[in-house]
């Protein structure tokens, strides 16, 4: 039985580990780009717009199976509709979401709302369904906190002494990718994929002093010099408030749970942030 497989998100964090996992398998996949040309190289390439419903019935023509990863920006949940409309209409056999830990329609706080919404959508939509639901990422320390690490040999932000279970995005991929290619044995299920511990920030980055061999401070920030030096930065209000949401669920200490679905579904336990500073050591540096 032929399981074609469309990848969206494929250039961003999760998306470019997945791509590497889907690879290894050997899976038939192609995956979704807005514009020509930026997919990742070698990879085949078809062309849809979250904004357009037309450009997304063309791209889901003929797919088994839909890897649907949102961007993370104000309109996300005109682009879920329009997802899942286009999914009915081209005839996807199976959805895989990726959302976000704690994704709940119901939450008081704004970020888990939107995910639950769209969540809930996707059950509603009548197409089979798998949702992951991540904590936090490790790369943020990559994408967000190099700069000020490398710079003043701190990471700001105003999460207090709240931990959260970081995952490494390749244990997210090395899960989508085992849902993707046999999709029917995960029907209906609902994974939470955290990391095995965890960790303040002052913890993870004690963890990024030990393998730099450098001091590197935590820094908690009050929340409005957050938001400040956000909007200077030119986040738009609806995302400063998505991601204070989260920061603030992290303080509370509502993010510390932890789940196994990592190493129930792939054999072996997450990565740990130790590890994970190790490798990346050098750009931090």
């Amino acid at each position: 039985m032929s399981n074609r497989i469309l990848v969206t998100g494929a250039s961003g964090n999760i998306g470019r580990a997945l791509v590497a996992a889907l690879g290894a398998r050997g899976a038939d996949f192609q995956v979704m780009s807005s514009r020509p040309g930026t997919a990742p190289a070698g990879l085949r390439e078809v062309q849809g717009d979250f904004t357009q419903l037309d450009s997304l019935q063309a791209a889901f023509a003929g797919v088994d199976t839909l890897f649907l990863l949102l961007p993370l920006v104000p309109g996300i949940e005109e682009m879920a509709r329009n997802a899942v409309d286009a999914a009915k209409a081209a005839g996807v056999k199976h959805i895989v979401r990726s959302s976000g830990a704690g994704a709940d329609a119901h939450s008081p706080a704004s970020l888990a709302r939107v995910h639950g919404e769209i969540d809930d959508r996707v059950m509603a939509s009548g197409i089979p369904f798998t949702l992951l639901r991540p904590s936090s990422f490790m790369q943020n320390h990559l994408n967000f906190y190099a700069g000020s690490i490398q710079a003043a040999s701190a990471v700001y932000a105003p999460r207090g002494e709240g931990a959260v279970g970081l995952i490494d995005v390749r244990d997210i991929a090395e899960v989508a990718a085992l849902v993707l290619a046999d999709p029917a044995a995960h029907v209906g299920a609902v994974y939470t994929l955290t990391g095995g511990e965890a960790l303040t920030d002052a913890q993870s980055v004690a963890a990024i002093s030990r393998a730099v061999g450098r001091e590197i401070r935590y820094v908690d920030v009050p929340e409005a010099a957050a938001v400040e030096a956000m909007t200077q930065m030119g986040f738009a209000p609806t995302l400063i408030d998505w991601l204070m949401s989260l920061n603030h669920v992290i303080k509370q200490g509502w993010a510390a749970g932890l789940s196994d679905d990592v190493k129930r579904l792939t054999g072996h336990a997450p990565r740990t942030f130790d590890a994970f500073a190790r490798e990346h050591a050098a750009a931090w540096r």
